[in-house]
């Protein structure tokens, strides 16, 4: 038997690249500034935070996790297959977006 000396490494639930935007524990505005927690709540305000790639979820909403208009976990918006999700941020440096102004914008018309 031959062993694995590959450090174990978290399979994200999400692909980098369907990153919107990244909010940090403990912040009002998302790490790229253009969105605040309102602008999360006005979205997915009771939208359940997704867990992994089959879309399973924990029972913990987004408003859960907002307090005194402050993020409590990492959160990170996705754009899949005309979809978004929330999931909780597994610690990885994602690119801001512009996809996410064209989604309110799609929502207010």
């Amino acid at each position: 038997m031959v062993a694995n000396n590959k450090p174990n490494k978290k399979i994200m639930s999400y692909k980098e690249n369907e990153v919107v935007a990244k909010y940090t524990k403990g912040a009002f505005f998302s790490d790229c500034g253009e969105y605040n927690v309102q602008d999360l709540l006005e979205m997915f305000d009771e939208t359940e935070i997704t867990i992994d790639e089959l879309g399973n979820t924990d029972g913990v909403t987004v408003n859960n996790c907002i307090e005194n208009d402050l993020v409590t976990k990492s959160l990170v918006v996705t754009s899949e297959c005309d979809d978004m999700f929330v999931y909780y941020n597994n610690e990885i440096d994602i690119p801001c977006s512009l996809e996410l102004d064209y989604e309110f914008q799609y929502q207010s018309e």
